[in-house]
């Protein structure tokens, strides 16, 4: 069991990770701002926090604002648990963005704002909200998905299939027991996105593509990969797939897509 969840992981991260890093320029460039560099951003793309920023970026224009640093994160020796990266990530985990004055921000959505922010001299993109009611509307739905859906999918996912793999790295957190309620819960709340995609919105803010979108799709085309049970299915989600299929058509998913696909 230890070595076919292992070979999974291995085979989902290579389907994603292929040609990560020959990130193109996204042709829809809404705000171009030519500047310095915004942060080092240490990242192991494939997966899907490192793969969320990266899918950003490409919708923002700015790849070439941040150096990335590839670090392997599946050799008995991972990168990101070393002793030199816990000081600088006590957390273990990618991505983090080391910023010109040494200070380093972590968790995807933290690094996605502050970029956002940065690149927009502070007036925002669509991808976060040009406007203090865009920006909360952005994180009503960041919320709403990860409360409803994607915490429970991410642990169906780690404490079944992925259980192996993360038992020793997040040592405590894995009880393989709650994999199936936690399918169950992830799959009530498709059932909810599913009613709210039904009106016909292309994307969850409406006509707006934002941030809330990226982390969802990334998250469930790897997630569902990994545990596909958990996959939607065409005759009871039909707009949530529709929905995907949209934003897995944009140029920032076309820029991490495999080059084997």
């Amino acid at each position: 069991m230890a070595c076919s969840s292992a070979a999974a992981l291995r085979r989902t991260l290579s389907s994603f990770a292929t040609s990560r890093l020959s990130l193109r320029a996204a042709s829809h460039r809404h705000l171009s701002y030519s500047g310095s560099l915004l942060g080092t951003l240490y990242s192991s793309p494939g997966t899907p926090s490192p793969d969320t920023v990266h899918f950003y970026l490409e919708e923002a224009g700015i790849t070439e604002r941040v150096l990335v640093e590839k670090m392997s994160i599946l050799s008995r020796s991972p990168a990101n648990r070393s002793e030199e990266f816990l000081k600088m990530n006590p957390m273990g985990e990618v991505p983090a963005l080391r910023l010109a004055d040494g200070k380093v921000l972590t968790e995807s959505l933290v690094i996605c704002r502050y970029l956002d922010a940065q690149h927009t001299g502070g007036a925002g993109s669509p991808l976060y909200g040009e406007s203090a009611a865009e920006r909360a509307e952005t994180d009503i739905w960041v919320a709403r998905t990860e409360t409803k859906y994607l915490t429970p999918l991410i642990w169906a996912a780690r404490c079944g299939p992925l259980a192996k793999f993360f038992e020793n790295r997040t040592p405590g957190y894995i009880h393989t027991v709650i994999s199936d309620p936690m399918g169950e819960a992830a799959k009530t709340g498709l059932i909810w996105l599913e009613a709210q995609l039904a009106d016909g919105r292309p994307f969850l803010c409406g006509e707006r593509f934002t941030i809330a979108d990226i982390r969802l799709v990334v998250n469930y085309k790897f997630l569902t990969n990994v545990h596909k049970p958990m996959r939607a299915q065409a005759d009871e989600q039909p707009a949530f797939l529709k929905y995907v299929e949209r934003v897995a058509a944009r140029d920032g998913a076309a820029a991490l897509a495999s080059k084997t696909k």
